[in-house]
């Protein structure tokens, strides 16, 4: 796994892991979040302005300091216009979820006597807040469209994913050479596999030196898995 200790590319946007930057360190800094994504101030700053415009982020005076925290009721009810097909809602909802139970965050949803008493929250109940920022990459959404058919060829996942052949072809190969896929040539066309296990110890889940929550991994394999199975 060398290869890929000096690049620049993973899994999640910049928008996700300054939320599970967070959700782990509350009541960050803008300095102190742009160090531990490793991006500048300014596009954390930028990133932050947003979010917080979404409600999802809230800032808090702090001294002469700017803090933020994660809204998570706004959170809870996130999703993304313009990517239902890509990303089944199941995965986006298992991934929201599992930030919810990393912060020990238990929302007010009624109970079934109408008594109120708190209980675990179900995104998939709650009214979706559309945005327009995304919790994947191109190279996790290109992982999902292999997941839901491996014979997909680079035209029909570039159509899926909404980006160039040249660009797939690109990706396809950065992950070949990180071992987290594996090309088969079937006849004319190529087939993909993903390895699991090279997924899971991909060094780039997080950037910096703080420890990624391995939940995240976890659902995110088992939510691929789930895909290939279903896709067979």
């Amino acid at each position: 796994m060398d290869l890929v200790q000096n690049q620049t590319w993973g899994f999640l946007t910049n928008h996700a892991l300054i939320l599970i930057y967070v959700i782990r360190h509350r009541d960050s800094t803008v300095r102190e979040i742009s160090s531990g994504v490793q991006i500048t101030d300014r596009a954390t700053l930028s990133i932050l302005r947003q979010l917080n415009d979404d409600g999802i982020i809230d800032r808090h005076r702090d001294g002469r300091r700017n803090t933020y925290a994660v809204n998570f009721d706004k959170l809870a009810a996130y999703r993304r216009v313009g990517t239902v097909s890509l990303t089944p809602r199941l995965f986006v909802d298992a991934l929201i979820q599992t930030l919810l139970n990393i912060a020990q965050y238990h929302g007010m949803a009624p109970s079934k006597n109408g008594s109120g008493e708190h209980t675990e929250v179900d995104s998939g109940s709650l009214d979706p807040m559309l945005g327009s920022w995304g919790f994947f990459t191109n190279h996790a959404l290109l992982l999902l469209a292999i997941a839901m058919d491996n014979q997909s060829t680079v035209r029909e996942m570039a159509a899926s994913v909404g980006i160039t052949e040249r660009a797939v072809v690109a990706i396809l190969n950065q992950l070949e050479q990180a071992r987290v896929i594996v090309r088969e040539r079937q006849g004319r066309r190529n087939t993909y596999a993903i390895d699991l296990e090279s997924l899971r110890a991909f060094p780039r889940w997080s950037p910096g030196d703080w420890e990624f929550p391995p939940q995240l991994i976890d659902v995110a394999v088992a939510g691929l898995s789930t895909l290939m199975k279903g896709s067979r």
